[in-house]
């Protein structure tokens, strides 16, 4: 039964899906438990060989794979994320690439038996950081703004520029093309040129359909994924590998055009990322032989040391002299670099032509790489969060809340959590509620939260979750369905609705928003009148030696828990689903509730 395609196929997006979710339960970077588990289910247990399954349309399939996933990139790339920042940008991709290509070429050639060819070409593979890697560290660490635009545009940008050498240096030392430096500048020149042209053509295009409704809402999506197919398969047909370019060029002038939304290109673009990421490699990973296993394992950390203690400080010394970045900034950029999907499929495919051109020691380039991979994402998977804590650019504890609204309602909550020391972040587009929230020492971002890069705006240093807290429940919930990208739908959160007296059944928070908060009781319009009566949004902390009953939590007054902060700072959110608010309340815990006028001078 196993040996059924469909089984094995079937079973691979299955198991992707599994192991993917398996990491971001246990926070580690994903790559890891995926590489190992196709090492499990390929070489080692020997379940699927995806060469049988996919024959000659794996070296494409996995091309395009590739492709897909820098146009999702692409896509995530806003100019205004690196205001001030270009010049680093630019020298980590041109400068910084040359060094980390000139030293794991050195150190390749150096340590393994590998020709000067070989090791060259693996010196050019290994140049491109790994957006796949990258972007959950950044979701996990939260380092600076600037720190974080430089290393997500870096890992994307990077990638075709990888492929570009690793074309170069294919066609012209390992296959001993007649080659002249003319040529070879030419065929850089060539391939930019056909990459940039084709992706800004069809994102032209794209967008045209798109502000001109051509495109049903529906189909959307689909349309997406087909522009960035169409861009990879003309470009590459016009030259080698420049496909990888025009999905980035496509993504990245979809993403900052103005007159069209993209908004279910954009989501469902991420999931195919997501999947794609996690079926190719189980793919490239179970491809690798028992024999293949056996990678040199000295030369490996030879390469790894190399990279990460050497090309990586250097190249960002030299790209960031005269930036504006401090020295933790500088620190912190050399200490992040690691190795993801397309330095594994590059090898894989290159590796696939070097051995049916007979090349000898062909084989022991994907090892190599996949060694250098899983090195890499150990080290800045374990350490990246460490250092940036100590450098102190990421917050230890997410915990913070962004509360969207400033008026009175609002305000009291948001005093509450503050006083309890929890970061607090007040949203509003009024002009007076925002004042006051200033005046009373509050941080505070005057604009529309639902504005496209508001994102851009806003501090959300130390910010976990969102508390949609406005008199208007249809803002509250496009809110809510707005960030849920951005905390998370477990850290998303909303008023109940008001209820209706028109005899129709609205609930906007049914289908869409967020979690609802408090009970339902407690809407807007009841939480106003109860503090216009003279009732308190309290905050009450429990002695070390002190329980829930002998507390002033036991009182008649308290009338609604609204948050319960622990002693270790984690923040519990009370919903509308929680029927014992004060279960896992401790001594030194700090309770915030709704406490009545005849109490609330007590």
């Amino acid at each position: 039964m196993l040996d059924d395609p469909i089984v094995q196929l079937s079973g691979i997006v299955v198991l992707a899906f599994a192991v993917t979710w398996f990491g971001e339960r246990v926070r580690v970077p994903v790559i890891l438990p995926l590489l190992v588990t196709g090492f499990l289910i390929g070489p080692v247990l020997g379940l699927i060989n995806p060469d049988d399954i996919l024959g000659d349309l794996l070296a494409p399939a996995v091309s395009i794979a590739v492709g897909l996933i820098l146009f999702e990139g692409g896509l995530s790339l806003r100019l205004r994320e690196m205001e001030g920042q270009q010049r680093v940008l630019w020298l980590l991709v041109t400068v910084g690439v040359l060094v980390t290509w000139a030293i794991g070429a050195v150190v390749t050639g150096y340590f393994t038996e590998l020709s000067t060819g070989l090791a060259v070409l693996t010196g050019s593979i290994l140049v491109v950081s790994g957006p796949t890697v990258i972007g959950p560290l950044l979701t996990h660490v939260r380092p600076s703004r600037s720190v974080a635009s430089i290393l997500k545009w870096e890992s994307i940008i990077i990638d075709p520029i990888g492929a570009l050498l690793a074309v170069i240096t294919f066609e012209v030392i390992i296959l001993a093309r007649d080659a002249t430096p003319g040529g070879v500048l030419a065929g850089m020149v060539e391939f930019t040129f056909v990459g940039v042209l084709v992706g800004a053509a069809i994102a032209y295009g794209a967008s045209v359909a798109l502000r001109h409704h051509w495109v049903p809402e529906h189909l959307q999506p689909l349309f997406g994924l087909s522009i960035a197919m169409l861009a990879f398969m003309i470009a590459d047909l016009l030259t080698a590998e420049s496909g990888l370019l025009a999905t980035t060029v496509l993504g990245f002038v979809l993403a900052n055009q103005r007159s069209a939304r993209t908004e279910q290109i954009v989501q469902f673009s991420e999931v195919v990322r997501v999947l794609l990421i996690g079926v190719l490699f189980l793919i490239l990973s179970a491809r690798l032989t028992t024999e293949q296993l056996r990678v040199d394992l000295p030369a490996a950390i030879a390469l790894i040391l190399a990279l990460v203690l050497i090309a990586r400080p250097v190249a960002v010394a030299l790209s960031t002299i005269g930036s504006r970045l401090n020295w933790r900034e500088r620190v912190l950029l050399g200490g992040v670099a690691p190795r993801g999907i397309v330095a594994a499929s590059v090898a894989s495919v290159f590796a696939l032509e070097l051995e049916h051109e007979g090349v000898a020691g062909a084989e022991e380039l994907t090892p190599l790489v996949f060694a250098v991979i899983v090195g890499t994402v150990l080290v800045y998977g374990i350490g990246m969060g460490p250092l940036a804590r100590r450098l102190g650019l990421a917050e230890k504890h997410q915990e913070g809340a962004l509360v969207l609204g400033a008026g009175q309602v609002e305000r009291a909550v948001a005093d509450a959590l503050a006083d309890a020391g929890v970061a607090v972040v007040l949203a509003t587009t009024n002009r007076q509620d925002h004042y006051e929230a200033r005046m009373a020492g509050r941080r505070a971002f005057y604009g529309n939260v639902l504005a496209r890069d508001v994102d851009l705006d806003l501090d959300l240093a130390g910010i976990g979750r969102l508390l949609a807290l406005t008199p208007n429940d249809d803002v509250n919930t496009l809110a809510s369905t707005r960030f849920a990208p951005t905390f998370g739908g477990a850290e998303t959160f909303q008023l109940p609705p008001r209820r209706q007296e028109t005899g129709i059944d609205s609930d906007p928070a049914t289908e869409y928003g967020g979690r609802q908060l408090f009970s339902d009781e407690w809407n807007y319009p009841s939480l106003h009148d109860f503090l216009e009566s003279g009732g308190e949004v309290r905050r009450i902390k429990l002695g070390t030696d002190t329980s829930v009953a002998d507390s002033q939590l036991a009182a008649p007054e308290v009338l609604e828990i609204l948050f319960v902060v622990k002693g270790s700072g984690r923040v519990q959110v009370i919903t509308t689903d929680n029927t014992d608010p004060l279960r896992d309340v401790a001594p030194g815990d700090t309770v915030i509730a709704l406490v009545e006028a005849a109490s609330a001078g007590g």
